[in-house]
């Protein structure tokens, strides 16, 4: 094991802000030309929105065209330094769900998911389990909507329990603060389960524990929620906060992580397993510039 093995993080979070990258044709091209990945080029390439100018924005001009290619480029630069890999051997391909993975052959054990919402991309890797799931989001609502019409449109998404704690926020923006935490909550477990639609929603619920920013799994035997029959899924561990606090641009952001360690080499009988080996204190973070290089 070399130095930089020893020093690798656990964990690493890298985050992106595509509104600052603002690419030249050029600079495009070469960027397509470094992820060498021509089904991903073709998947990117098809991302098209109607202009104000009658046509159709692409590649650079489309923000989900950047959105894309930006978590791919996170996803090179989190194998780059968590397994000392070469870029050129750092191949992905996609699961059957569409989950992305590392194909390029390795010692180690690494899983990573990718996640963006509005200018924000993020990317986190694990090197202690085998599928590990984020998701970002701005806790903001629709602005044509008040917050009882938005919740009245989204209450399907949530178990009795859970819309019991939105409902118990100390105020409007509060609620849709926890609203937000549940729902990144709900979308890191699917995310990081690779099943992704096939999860129903109300299927099951998440305690949290707002002092210290984790949450617990509770699997529902029926879609009725009830108090009966209620299994937690001690393998899972969760945690969430809001990545740009200090931030008055982005401040509103959640990030919420769920670590699957199912097929870990830590058990349930490992204390660490109660406690949560995920937490924003044993992440390493860091924000890309434009180049996607980690300095």
């Amino acid at each position: 094991m070399n130095q930089k093995d020893e020093q690798s993080p656990k964990f690493l979070l890298l985050g992106f802000d595509i509104s600052k990258w603002k690419p030249n044709d050029i600079e495009w091209k070469e960027t397509n030309e470094f992820i060498n990945d021509p089904i991903e080029n073709k998947r990117i390439g098809n991302f098209m929105r109607p202009n104000n100018n009658g046509g159709w924005s692409i590649g650079k001009d489309n923000d989900n065209a950047k959105s894309s290619m930006s978590g791919r480029r996170l996803m090179i630069e989190l194998v780059k330094n968590m397994l000392s890999l070469d870029y050129d051997s750092i191949k992905f391909k996609r699961t059957e769900s569409n989950k992305p993975y590392l194909s390029t052959t390795n010692s180690k054990k690494f899983s990573f998911n990718v996640s963006h919402d509005s200018n924000w991309v993020i990317a986190i890797g694990s090197l202690i389990s085998d599928s590990i799931g984020i998701d970002i989001m701005d806790c903001k609502i629709p602005r044509n909507q008040k917050i009882n019409e938005f919740f009245d449109s989204m209450r399907s998404c949530f178990t009795d329990n859970e819309w019991r704690v939105i409902d118990q926020g100390t105020d409007d923006q509060n609620k849709v603060n926890l609203f937000f935490i549940h729902w990144c909550l709900k979308e890191s477990y699917i995310k990081a389960d690779g099943k992704g639609l096939n999860i129903e929603l109300r299927s099951f619920e998440f305690i949290i524990d707002q002092t210290n920013q984790t949450a617990q799994i509770i699997l529902l035997d029926n879609k009725n929620n009830s108090n009966n029959n209620k299994t937690p899924l001690k393998n899972f561990q969760f945690t969430y906060f809001k990545p740009f606090k200090n931030d008055q641009n982005h401040k509103s952001f959640v990030i919420a992580i769920c670590l699957d360690l199912t097929n870990s080499n830590i058990n349930n009988t490992n204390n660490d397993i109660q406690n949560n080996l995920i937490t924003k204190e044993n992440l390493s973070i860091q924000i890309l510039d434009s180049d996607f290089k980690i300095k």
